[in-house]
């Protein structure tokens, strides 16, 4: 059984009724299926309006879909009970694009990152200021950096601070929605390096949302393409991607070409990220 089941998942948003003109549905999503195994890690890529954040909030449990099934660890996410949701969604947590804005700008790292552990663990204060500090050692900050507050952080230093709260309770998948796309090349280095190591260390699942192919192979064991709201290509294998004859994805493959014209080949396997 997988991890994560979406089957046939349609969502619409419907649009606003004027004189002339009755209200319609714009379809973001239209019988979406996916499944991510435990310790995996896929990349859902497609361009601005392809319905991915859309679907990320579907299987956080955030917009309830018109039809269709969310089953994680073997349970519809939204046809179980109160008491099983909030047992389930302590391992179900997310990262968003914009870690300020993700953040309260009046807590303390330390109180950000031990929200979560105050909601289901009851920890002595001793023992939840070991547990932060250890979380804040694990992403590469230190643990004097708990007295911090988002304003003194850098932008790569705050998404930490969301990792490390995403974290706290060991969840099995982590959804991260274009979690690094407002970072400079270097920060998405490090940021998607310690996201493959914490991967590693505690098999944990993600669902990589992102309009970015390079950081999408860099991380994910599969990928998934989305176009107007329709999964248009799987790759169950990411390198898949390369010998792909769809169109859209074809594009996607070409923006990570170099841009000498010299150097733009690619071969099958190959990273470019």
């Amino acid at each position: 059984m997988s991890l994560l089941e979406v089957k046939e998942v349609t969502h619409s948003y419907g649009s606003s009724r004027s004189f002339w003109r009755s209200a319609k549905e714009e379809h973001v999503l239209s019988d979406v299926s996916l499944s991510i195994e435990q310790g995996s890690c896929m990349g859902l890529l497609g361009t601005s309006g392809a319905g991915k954040s859309t679907l990320g909030k579907v299987i956080l449990g955030l917009e309830k879909p018109q039809k269709g099934k969310v089953i994680f660890q073997g349970q519809d996410l939204y046809t179980m009970d109160a008491l099983t949701r909030k047992r389930i969604r302590r391992d179900l947590q997310v990262v968003f694009q914009d870690s300020y804005s993700s953040v309260n700008p009046r807590l303390t790292a330390e109180k950000i990152i031990g929200e979560p552990l105050e909601n289901y663990e009851k920890l002595s204060p001793a023992e939840q200021k070991r547990t932060i500090a250890d979380l804040l050692d694990m992403v590469g900050l230190d643990a004097e950096d708990m007295k911090k507050y988002p304003r003194q952080f850098s932008g790569g230093q705050l998404q930490r601070i969301s990792i490390a709260r995403a974290i706290a309770l060991k969840p099995k998948m982590i959804v991260l929605d274009e979690s690094v796309s407002s970072l400079d090349m270097v920060n998405q280095t490090n940021i998607l390096n310690l996201l493959n190591e914490l991967k590693s260390v505690y098999g944990l699942s993600y669902l990589f949302i992102t309009h970015d192919i390079r950081a999408a192979y860099s991380i994910s064991d599969s990928l998934t393409v989305m176009e107007k709201g329709k999964i248009i290509e799987v790759c169950n294998d990411k390198n898949e991607v390369f010998t792909s004859q769809h169109p859209t994805v074809k594009k996607l493959v070409a923006s990570i070409l170099p841009e000498h014209p010299r150097n733009r080949t690619i071969s099958r396997g190959k990273s470019r990220a």
